[in-house]
């Protein structure tokens, strides 16, 4: 009888070292969670991911609530630009400007057309960066035809001083500087071909290399 109940006794004393372990290591992830600085955006990111924010209609997450809004506004027939486009790819929400609704040629000021098209892009995006922690990227690409002048020795510094001067105008608007980045790219990521097998310059194509891209995303 004595041996029976020795045996019992020690049977169940893996229970104890296994609520232990348990409680150690809830311990430890409460203590990596308060070290952490938690953001609304990364959870949502963490749950859904970028395709569930396209999916997820009636919660959505921050980028497909910027998405949705966006698409409203700028994706109107009535209303409608054919030089601004939006795409939600991996990489978050690309909204594309073509260069040529913002800027003359060979020049990285806004002109007034192009003021009012970043203007109006500026507030939509930062009625949303009152609620959400979002990063912007504001990349801008040229086409393949070289420029060598007293102000842009070439093309990497008039992409990325068209660039500046679309974040300078995000940062007016009131936009944090700490959130919003500039970045010139020169004609290192063309949408489509620049030239024909034969060299041929393909002023369509060109056109549409010549953008400025706001990116939004975690």
């Amino acid at each position: 009888m004595a041996n029976k109940e020795q045996e019992s006794s020690s049977g169940g004393g893996w229970i104890t070292t296994y609520a232990d372990m348990i409680t150690l290591l809830m311990c430890f992830f409460v203590i990596m969670y308060s070290a952490s600085e938690p953001s609304q955006s990364k959870w949502e990111q963490l749950k859904g991911g970028i395709e569930s924010d396209v999916m997820n209609v009636e919660n959505p997450t921050p980028l497909a609530d910027l998405y949705n809004a966006l698409e409203a506004k700028y994706d109107n027939p009535k209303n409608d630009n054919p030089d601004l486009t939006i795409d939600f790819e991996s990489k978050g929400i690309v909204i594309s400007m073509g260069s040529g609704s913002l800027f003359e040629s060979g020049e990285a000021k806004l002109k007034p057309e192009g003021m009012g098209i970043v203007n109006s892009l500026g507030k939509e995006l930062g009625e949303r960066l009152k609620i959400y922690s979002l990063i912007i990227d504001v990349e801008g690409h040229t086409d393949d035809v070289p420029i060598n002048t007293f102000k842009f020795p070439s093309n990497w510094e008039l992409s990325s001083s068209r660039s500046a001067s679309v974040v300078k105008e995000f940062t007016d608007l009131g936009l944090n500087n700490k959130i919003v980045r500039a970045i010139g790219h020169a004609d290192s990521f063309p949408l489509k071909p620049n030239r024909d097998d034969s060299g041929v310059a393909i002023a369509a194509n060109m056109a549409l290399n010549r953008r400025v891209d706001v990116i939004v995303h975690y």
